[in-house]
C-alpha cells in the first residue's frame, strides 16, 4: 500500500499577557485564579501549545510559581519558574491547558499570567514521514525546527526564515520525506510564521 498523505495546518496564537489570569495578588502560598480559557485550552489554536508567561511591574523573582497543566499531546506536566523582575518571563515547557498556578510565597504586586506566540505543534504522535510543507512567513527572522519524539526532542530538520517580509515559502524535501520514528513535532518561534501547513504520512 502506498503512503497515505495527510495534512495539518498550524497557526500560532497571538501573544497575550493576561489571557490566563489578569492582575492578581495573593497572600502567602496560594493559587492564582485562572480564566476558563486556561483550563479549557481555548487560548491555543488547534494542534498547538504556547509557553506560559508571567508579567509584573515589580521584582518578584524571589517567588517561585508552579505551573500544572497538559502538553500538546494532552499529557500531564508541570514545572517551577521564578517570577519576573519588572518584566515578562516564560516557562520552558509548552502548555495546551493550564489547570493550576501555585505560588510559594505572597505576591504583593499585580501579576498577570498569559502566553507566548512561540508555539509547538504535534504533527503526528507516532512513526511518520514529513513529506512537505508550506509556510506563510510572519516577518521575524528565526529558525523553524522539526523534532523527533517530543517538543524537546532531537531536531531532524530545520530551516531559517530569512526574511522580514511577509511571504510564502515551500522548503524542498526529497521524495522519501524525513522519517520521524517516534513522533513529529514542529517548533515555531515567535513571529516567524503566520501559518505552517505540513504534509505527512
Amino acid at each position: 500500500m502506498g503512503l497515505q498523505l495527510q495534512v495539518k495546518t498550524f497557526v500560532p496564537v497571538a501573544a497575550s499577557t493576561t489571557a490566563l489570569g489578569a492582575a492578581q495578588t495573593v497572600s502567602g502560598a496560594a493559587n492564582f485564579t485562572l480564566t476558563s480559557a486556561a483550563t479549557g485550552g481555548t487560548y491555543a489554536n488547534a494542534n498547538t501549545a504556547p509557553k506560559v508567561s508571567f508579567t509584573s511591574g515589580a521584582n518578584i523573582s524571589g517567588v517561585n510559581f508552579t505551573v500544572t497543566g497538559t502538553d500538546v499531546n494532552g499529557d500531564a506536566q508541570s514545572e517551577i519558574i521564578a517570577g519576573p523582575n519588572a518584566n515578562t518571563v516564560f516557562t520552558t515547557l509548552f502548555y495546551k491547558t493550564v489547570s493550576q498556578v501555585a505560588t510559594g510565597a505572597s505576591v504583593g504586586t499585580n501579576t498577570s499570567i498569559g502566553h507566548s506566540n512561540h508555539v509547538t505543534g504535534v504533527i503526528f504522535a507516532g512513526r511518520t514521514r514529513v513529506k512537505g510543507m508550506q509556510i506563510t512567513t510572519g516577518g521575524t527572522i528565526d529558525t523553524i525546527a522539526f523534532k523527533n519524539t517530543s517538543p524537546a526532542g532531537t531536531t531532524l530538520f530545520s530551516f531559517l526564515v530569512a526574511t522580514t517580509t511577509k511571504d510564502y515559502i515551500e522548503p524542498y524535501i526529497p521524495d522519501d520525506g524525513i522519517l520521524f520514528n517516534a513522533g513529529a513535532y514542529v517548533d515555531i518561534p515567535a513571529g516567524s510564521a503566520g501559518s505552517a501547513t505540513v504534509y505527512y504520512g
